[in-house]
């Protein structure tokens, strides 16, 4: 656990709390969530210009799952051409009964009703940012 990231995504909760409650931020994928938590995580290159905390512009997916399986996520660092990677590891399931993000109850979008999160849900994705967050391994 890296924790400085543990400490820039705790100083962010309510942020996040605010973001996921708006329709045009409903996370449809792991990816998504992932690039949210990376953005959040984030902080300024160094005076160089060496990156040294992650991009969410340079995520790279490996998924050889099929309906269930295993995501791995690997981030490069900001700055010209990192030299430092970071990784998270997700696993994902067929249903609701198997795949923690399936399970949160996101709102359908409906154009003719407002969209409303609930409290819990936007609860459940924080907590499941932040086990990301505790997932990333420097490599």
């Amino acid at each position: 656990m890296i924790t400085n990231f543990i400490e820039r995504w705790d100083a962010n909760r309510e942020n996040a709390k605010v973001y996921f409650s708006k329709k045009e931020n409903k996370p449809g994928s792991y990816l998504d969530l992932v690039k949210y938590v990376v953005g959040v995580i984030g902080s300024e290159e160094d005076e160089y210009g060496f990156g040294s905390t992650p991009d969410p512009n340079r995520i790279h997916v490996v998924d050889d799952g099929d309906y269930q399986g295993t995501l791995l996520f690997v981030i490069g660092a900001s700055g010209y051409q990192p030299s430092d990677y970071w990784a998270v590891k997700v696993s994902y399931g067929s249903c609701s009964g198997c795949d923690t993000f399936q399970l949160i109850d996101l709102p359908y979008d409906y154009d003719d009703e407002p969209y409303v999160v609930s409290e819990r849900a936007i609860d459940d994705l924080c907590t499941l940012c932040l086990h990301i967050v505790q997932g990333l391994k420097e490599i």
